[in-house]
């Protein structure tokens, strides 16, 4: 009976080490699988093999969470810092147990009530635990968002891997050799030293990526603006010099008119008044509406992204009949989002023969409704699978971009967003509604 509630209560610990720090919540079949793995594996082979058959479990949980996840890499990441943690607290809680009990490591795991008692409120401390911790990292860190490059999570997970196998090494091997339960509880609090070290580096690594990114967003800002200034430069002095020649041209047609040569006219019309209004090119009337976008920083980037579709040939088109100043949403990551979208809009529309792109934002019973529909190719997967990490039909290393999105979307209650494809047309529907709404 002791061996099975002391397996057990292991089983919950393990389980909730991996659970409850993973950055999407599993559905209750795979919760399941893996309690009754984690459960299973120490009852079946901690008996035979010793702690050695932590490696059976912990490589086990590492596999089932490679198959259950959308993001691998950051779900394997989440779940050995969680066994680290609980791991290095179980040394820690149960050196301080026996120096209040005044009794050595190897007395209080051997004394079967106490043994039990603490692995007991031990397993309730890590399901409070690890829970506050999860919440913490994905939901105010909100570290899915952030840590998006394969290749630093790549060194994030081999890191903490090879630090969970020279911890599983260090109790199991001592264990063979005889080591007392003071010098393997001593190798422990080492580890949680190490732990704590980590946990730093990670939290440092976590800091610098949020101000990187935050600089390339404000770079691509500051370039979007100064694109858009350019633009309205370039558009003043275009009708600098209309007004300029304007009184010129009416007095010219005047005379025409009152000497009653209309051959004369058009022909004066023909080679002097239609080539300067060609000055006033679609795209001028197209990027007035932007107009009605009353964030700088918005309007910029939605003018760049027009200007380089209509320069490479696509068909775009506006749609603004009111002014946009409310968004229900930060707008930094509205325009990261729209920008997501944009770019992957022209990216297909190019691949296309009709070459289409359409954007339109409105109100609609206090919803802002952010459109954009564009011409594409079929889609080479499921409409569902396009926002998981890495699935795009661009070739390898791509498919971040929608997963970025749902990333940013996943803080928003207030938000709903809409992909659909009906050929050729491909559209991206987000629908914001009025915090508490």
């Amino acid at each position: 009976m002791t061996y099975f509630i002391y397996t057990l209560t292991g089983g919950i610990c393990t389980y909730f080490s991996c659970v409850n720090l993973l950055p999407v919540q599993l559905t209750k079949l795979r919760k399941l699988i893996l309690f009754l793995y984690a459960f299973g594996s120490l009852f079946l082979f901690n008996r035979i093999y010793g702690q050695a058959s932590t490696y059976i479990t912990f490589i086990g949980l590492l596999f089932l969470n490679f198959l259950f996840a959308k993001d691998p890499l950051l779900n394997m990441s989440c779940y050995l810092f969680g066994y680290l943690y609980t791991v290095s607290f179980n040394y820690l809680f149960m050196w301080i147990a026996g120096m209040m009990l005044n009794m050595d490591m190897q007395a209080l795991l051997t004394h079967n009530v106490l043994s039990i008692l603490f692995s007991t409120i031990y397993s309730f401390y890590c399901g409070i635990s690890t829970k506050i911790i999860g919440w913490y990292i994905h939901k105010k860190l909100d570290i899915s968002k952030y840590l998006t490059n394969q290749h630093l999570l790549k060194a994030i997970f081999i890191d903490l891997f090879v630090l969970v196998f020279f911890f599983i090494f260090n109790f199991s091997y001592g264990e063979y050799l005889g080591y007392s339960y003071g010098v393997i509880a001593l190798n422990g609090i080492i580890f949680l030293l190490l732990f704590a070290i980590t946990v730093f580096l990670m939290y440092s690594i976590y800091k610098a990526t949020i101000r990187e990114q935050t600089h390339k967003h404000r770079m691509a800002q500051f370039e979007n603006l100064q694109l858009y200034t350019e633009r309205l430069e370039t558009s003043y002095g275009t009708m600098r010099k209309f007004k300029h020649d304007y009184m010129n041209i009416l007095s010219t047609m005047s005379g025409y008119m009152e000497e009653n040569d209309m051959a004369g006219l058009m022909e004066y019309y023909g080679s002097q008044v239609l080539p300067i209004s060609h000055a006033f090119s679609e795209s001028d009337t197209k990027l007035g509406a932007l107009s009605n976008i009353k964030n700088t920083a918005l309007k910029s980037l939605l003018s760049s992204k027009f200007i380089y579709s209509m320069e490479i040939g696509i068909k775009a088109e506006i749609e603004l009949t009111e002014p946009i100043d409310t968004f229900h949403m930060d707008i930094l990551e509205l325009s990261r989002i729209i920008g997501i979208f944009f770019d992957n809009a022209v990216e297909a529309a190019a691949e296309t023969k009709e070459k289409e792109l359409i954007f339109c934002m409105f109100y609609k019973d206090d919803r802002l409704f952010v459109i954009i529909r564009n011409t594409a190719l079929p889609p080479d997967h499921a409409i569902s699978e396009l926002r998981s990490h890495g699935v795009s039909s661009k070739g390898e290393n791509r498919g971040v971009g929608l997963y970025n999105v749902e990333m940013i979307l996943k803080n928003y209650d207030n938000a709903i967003w809409n992909t659909t494809y009906e050929e050729p047309y491909f559209t991206q529907e987000l629908i914001l509604m009025k915090p508490g709404s």
